[in-house]
């Protein structure tokens, strides 16, 4: 039922003057053709502020909490650290940075074309041979740990005996890329491009001096 119904109906009933009625129809039919806008609520304008602090709480929370989580992250992920290089143009230079004398690799198996040496933090000493296609790393560092940098997950991993010294080989499918060995003051790391056989690394770690 339409406003205009209703206020005919009413109309059979009361008894109004031409002006009041005129008035009254004029009201509803301002209402039927525009209904009354919409109430719209308005806030403080410092509410709107609100949201945006909240978001900064958070960007500051979490940026402080970062170095606590560092050392928490789960096993697999790492964190990179840059080490200090220095390279050297000879193997007394690179003896002189880092404090002991460098004894190169005794031996490769390939011939050496080109040699580049450097330092890490003054403590590691690498020496990277080049060659007929292959490539070869060799450290050393004072103490017995491992000094390779390779931690890869090789299914190959065995212990031999070569030059009077404990050597392990790691590598993949009787393909052993990497040997690592100590004398009891150095540790010392050989790793090559292209992996050998135990035999074949006996035969070269033999000629690993002992002193």
């Amino acid at each position: 039922m339409t406003l205009r119904r209703a206020y005919d109906e009413i109309m059979d009933r009361i008894e109004v003057t031409e002006e009041m009625r005129q008035r009254v129809l004029s009201r509803i039919a301002q209402e039927d053709i525009e209904p009354a806008p919409p109430k719209v609520l308005r806030f403080p304008a410092w509410k709107k502020y609100l949201s945006a602090a909240a978001c900064l709480i958070l960007v500051i929370a979490g940026a402080a909490a970062l170095p606590r989580l560092i050392p928490l992250l789960p096993p697999g992920e790492t964190v990179q650290i840059v080490p200090r290089i220095q390279d050297a143009s000879s193997l007394a230079e690179l003896s002189g940075l880092v404090g002991f004398e460098v004894s190169p690799a005794a031996a490769l198996p390939f011939t050496p074309e080109e040699m580049a040496y450097c330092a890490y933090w003054n403590e590691l000493a690498q020496i990277q041979y080049s060659g007929q296609g292959q490539t070869a790393t060799y450290r050393q560092s004072v103490g017995e740990s491992d000094n390779s940098g390779d931690y890869t997950a090789y299914r190959d991993v065995t212990k031999i005996t070569a030059g009077g010294l404990s050597v392990t080989l790691k590598g993949d499918a009787g393909a052993y890329v990497l040997a690592v060995w100590t004398d009891g003051t150095f540790s010392y790391s050989l790793r090559l491009s292209q992996g050998l056989a135990e035999a074949q690394w006996h035969t070269l770690l033999d000629s690993i001096p002992t002193e």
